[in-house]
């Protein structure tokens, strides 16, 4: 059973995914010069992977019988459409930056529970790798 402090807490981490800058891009469509498509990619994949932290969060509580409360994206988000995959990159890689240690403070703040110090670990070592290929990506783009 998740305790109260880490149910808050395991709600936060999937609120961070949910309402996070690549899971909104993935309702995006945005502007890409032929050969781009690795990096349109790219982005699309860092939101299958806040959706499944997400769903690994969700099923937790649910078998716990806690209740999750997710919240909306950011007004700001509303501004990115129609973009470059250049800017979009460029723009995703500094919010990856500042995830990652919002993630490191909510794992610092959870009890010592197994579980829900797994999916935040897990979901920390998803945002490294993010933060890596969001690197890669824009100096592949830099270079085209």
């Amino acid at each position: 059973m998740t305790s109260s402090p880490a149910a808050l807490l395991l709600n936060q981490l999937a609120a961070l995914h949910r309402t996070s800058l690549p899971s909104y891009l993935s309702y995006t469509r945005p502007w890409a010069a032929e050969g781009d498509d690795d990096a349109v990619e790219m982005l699309r994949q860092i939101a299958v992977d806040h959706a499944y932290v997400v769903d690994k969060v969700m099923t937790l509580l649910e078998a716990d019988g806690l209740e999750s409360h997710l919240g909306n994206f950011p007004m700001e988000y509303t501004s990115l459409h129609d973009l470059s995959i250049e800017y979009l990159v460029q723009r995703t890689m500094q919010y990856q930056e500042g995830f990652i240690v919002r993630l490191e403070n909510l794992i610092d703040a959870l009890p010592d529970e197994a579980v829900p110090r797994e999916i935040a670990e897990e979901a920390w070592g998803l945002a490294k790798g993010h933060l890596k290929n969001l690197q890669d990506a824009a100096a592949d783009l830099a270079a085209s």
